[in-house]
């Protein structure tokens, strides 16, 4: 009988005391893993050992093979060479199926539910029992014991609702309850925060102390350095492929030594621009916008010329939803005016087209074209404009126009044919930067641009954002980091179930103000 039908049978056999059960501890390795892609490596003779009860954070930055070295551990990717080893057993072939049947889960950035499905049916895919009827399946086994998983990683859900209808963060905590159905006790979590709000960051947390208290094995990736600190037993640092530092007590480690390990330099201190831009035009204004479905009402404001304006507030407070209203994405009453003159008919067409862009929160889903070349990727937005010989695209010319945005944003790549999931998050990123610089845009609406991106790349990000705005381009920047809206804006509006509650310019904008704000709290009088 094999590991995968005997982890079957327990599941559906598991009672509602399935909490005080106990794993196996488990100690893995990975000894000199070594494992590239189209010619680049991704680890160079890397090791890492995690232990049973700790939480074990592999931190560096985008590209330095964080995600890759728990991919291989997971069986997703096969090493070139190197070793696995799980309590002192060599694992031959893994695969994500026999990585499952030897309880290692990971649990990725973006969940990989079935969405069609319901929660119940994506919480036991693989393992599902059968019923007593021939082809049949007993629901009532996995309804009785669905509970007990869902009350250990503390989600309150209807079992039957269709993964589609929860939030990111339950699709998390689901994942959570799917490795704990198939019984894996070594969890990996690859950067799962980026994605949600710090209420449901610390719910994950809470959820990962409590695996730690059972003896189970965690790794976790983070770009976010304060809650790696927070969290870590122990840190491991991946730079260019290869392991380059470890801290063994992150209690006693300061932010400033985690980056200079991760990027092999110091990086000087960011000092937010003082300037007044209170006589400047304004180049967008709206009017009273409003949306059918109730998701934000009554927003007035401007973003004069060469100004950084933030928008603050949780997610879901209705800043994206105006930001995708604005570039056309989706309907909207009230008025918008663009340089002056009213933008009625808008569609994201017709915006690139009239100087106004926007760069998406999602990359993944609304961003980037992942299987299809980087310089395609960069120039999507700008072929009516690219050079063309008769009536087809100038190759050539093409690539010129792409390897010459790619140099002002900094795009890092082995070459611009390779297609876009080839790059790392960071260089992803800028190489959307570089899209949008060829639009010559006046106004730039940037939503959530240093999402999953490590501490270099955010640095070079802030400086292209300065030289757009310094270029006269008004800049709305959207941020669930505070202080990146401390550091990068003018000018920063607080917006509060679908309203805007505050405004704040200059040396007012500071995380206190802010952090009161985004809750409703504090607000100031807007002029």
């Amino acid at each position: 009988m094999s590991v995968i039908v005997k982890r079957a049978r327990a599941a559906a056999a598991l009672a509602s005391d399935r909490t005080a059960e106990e794993y196996a501890p488990a100690r893995y390795e990975a000894r000199t893993i070594t494992k590239s892609f189209g010619g680049a490596n991704a680890l160079t003779g890397a090791s890492v050992t995690i232990e049973p009860g700790e939480i074990h954070t592999l931190v560096g930055e985008n590209g330095a093979g964080k995600s890759t070295m728990l991919k291989v551990m997971a069986g997703i990717h096969p090493q070139d060479s190197g070793d696995l080893v799980l309590n002192g057993t060599h694992l031959r072939g893994l695969t994500p199926r026999t990585a499952i049947g030897h309880g290692i889960y990971l649990v990725p950035q973006e969940p990989s539910l079935m969405l069609t499905l319901s929660a119940l049916e994506n919480l036991f895919v693989g393992i599902i029992p059968r019923g007593s009827m021939a082809f049949s399946v007993d629901w009532k086994a996995m309804e009785s014991s669905a509970g007990a998983y869902f009350q250990q990683v503390g989600l309150h859900i209807d079992p039957w609702a269709p993964a589609s209808q929860l939030s990111i963060a339950e699709q998390q905590l689901l994942e959570c309850a799917r490795a704990l159905a198939h019984r894996c006790n070594v969890i990996f979590f690859d950067e799962p925060t980026s994605p949600l709000t710090a209420r449901e960051a610390d719910v994950l947390f809470e959820l990962m102390r409590r695996l730690r208290e059972r003896n189970f094995t965690i790794a976790f990736i983070s770009h976010r350095l304060e809650e790696v600190l927070a969290i870590s037993d122990r840190i491991t640092v991946l730079r260019d492929s290869r392991v380059v530092a470890h801290f063994d007590n992150p209690k006693q480690t300061s932010h400033r030594q985690l980056v200079e390990a991760m990027v092999g330099h110091e990086i000087a201190v960011r000092q937010r621009r003082q300037r007044d831009l209170s006589g400047a035009e304004a180049v967008l204004e709206l009017k009273d916008l409003g949306a059918p479905d109730g998701a934000f009402a009554d927003i007035s404001f401007m973003a004069r010329r060469g100004e950084v304006l933030g928008l603050a507030g949780l997610v879901g407070s209705g800043r994206t939803e105006t930001a995708e209203s604005v570039f056309g994405m989706r309907r909207a009453s009230g008025t918008v005016l663009l340089a002056g003159k009213p933008y009625a008919h808008r569609s994201p067409s017709s915006s690139i087209e009239s100087g106004l862009i926007y760069l998406p929160e999602d990359r993944g889903h609304n961003g980037v074209f992942a299987n299809v070349e980087v310089v395609r990727n960069i120039t999507a937005a700008f072929v009516p404009h690219l050079p063309k010989r008769g009536q087809l695209l100038h190759p050539r010319a093409e690539v010129e126009v792409a390897e010459k945005a790619a140099r002002r944003t900094r795009v890092v790549a082995p070459s611009l044919d390779v297609p876009m999931k080839a790059l790392s998050g960071g260089n992803q990123q800028r190489a959307m930067f570089a899209r949008w610089l060829l639009a010559e845009p006046k106004v730039a609406i940037f939503d959530e641009p240093t999402r999953g991106v490590d501490v270099g790349a955010k640095v070079d990000i802030y400086g292209i954002i300065d030289t757009i705005s310094d270029s006269g381009v008004a800049v709305v920047m959207i941020s669930s980091e505070l202080e990146e809206l401390v550091l990068l804006c003018d000018r920063v509006l607080a917006i509060y179930e679908g309203r805007i509650v505050g405004e704040v310019t200059g040396d007012e904008i500071t995380l206190e103000r802010l952090g009161a704000m985004v809750v409703g709290g504090g607000a100031s009088e807007r002029d």
